[in-house]
């Protein structure tokens, strides 16, 4: 729910930003394309400039970027072996919910089925897939469908993450602007979900997920809970932690929820 407008940067200015933190951090490990769909640039764009990032730094040893699954549709499965060829390695994906309705509504331009076409798409070409899942996207009526669904497409697709964020409803007031999902708020078409129903929601989808190779982490400050673990081996210490947080008395519960920041 972000702002409604995105420009896209030349493949000139790219490499210009490339040269410019080459200079600066000669040795990394790590890249990033940002922002939030750089392949919204164009597969020649993107080749390119991963080509020169590759060239100016030989040493690399990953290539990140988000990118929306509809892009990567598409795209196409040969374009994202191309992708691969020329040195990415990670893909981040805004899954926000495995729900088709909660997508539809949320107008994400994306359905469970193509999530996991295209997730089926990177692993093949050796790409590894983050998934970001947002609590509180489905509201106080479709949390439980929410996690269910989110729950059963992480099941089939086994991305290498999931890194889950809360749905925070930024205002004029906070940030300068309102999130277009006021507009359904205050027609009383979506219902904010409660912060003790994000940690229902979080603990619904954890009790159904399988212990796949999959990591899971509560890596943003708004996380109410954090979280941390392999889905293959610390479930069950993750669904315990959120046992001990609901066993505390209900004050202590919401004072916490009081102290959690809410940001972008």
């Amino acid at each position: 729910m972000g702002e409604p407008n995105f420009s896209s940067r030349s493949l000139g200015e790219i490499m210009a930003d490339i040269d410019f933190l080459a200079a600066r951090h000669p040795c990394p490990e790590t890249a990033f394309f940002g922002d939030a769909d750089p392949l919204a640039a164009g597969l020649g764009t993107f080749v390119e400039a991963a080509k020169y990032l590759r060239k100016i730094l030989p040493d690399l040893k990953r290539l990140t970027c988000y990118a929306r699954a509809s892009t990567i549709k598409h795209l196409g499965r040969k374009n994202v072996h191309k992708l691969a060829a020329v040195g990415l390695n990670r893909v981040h994906i805004g899954l926000e919910s495995g729900d088709a309705e909660i997508l539809r509504f949320q107008r994400k331009g994306q359905s469970p089925e193509m999530v996991e076409t295209v997730t089926s798409w990177l692993k093949k070409a050796g790409i590894e897939v983050s998934f970001y899942v947002l609590l509180g996207i489905g509201g106080q009526e479709r949390w439980k469908e929410h996690a269910i669904a989110t729950a059963h497409l992480i099941n089939n697709c086994v991305p290498a993450f999931v890194r889950i964020r809360r749905l925070w409803l930024y205002t004029r007031e906070s940030v300068g602007m309102d999130c277009p999902l006021w507009k359904e708020v205050h027609e009383g078409r979506f219902k904010e979900q409660t912060p003790e129903g994000t940690v229902h929601e979080l603990k619904l989808m954890l009790e159904l997920l399988e212990p796949v190779e999959t990591f899971l982490t509560c890596d943003h400050e708004n996380n109410f809970i954090r979280i941390n673990g392999m889905l293959s081996t610390d479930r069950q210490v993750m669904l315990e932690e959120l046992e001990t947080f609901f066993a505390r008395p209900e004050k202590v519960r919401a004072d916490h929820y009081c102290s959690v920041c809410s940001r972008i």
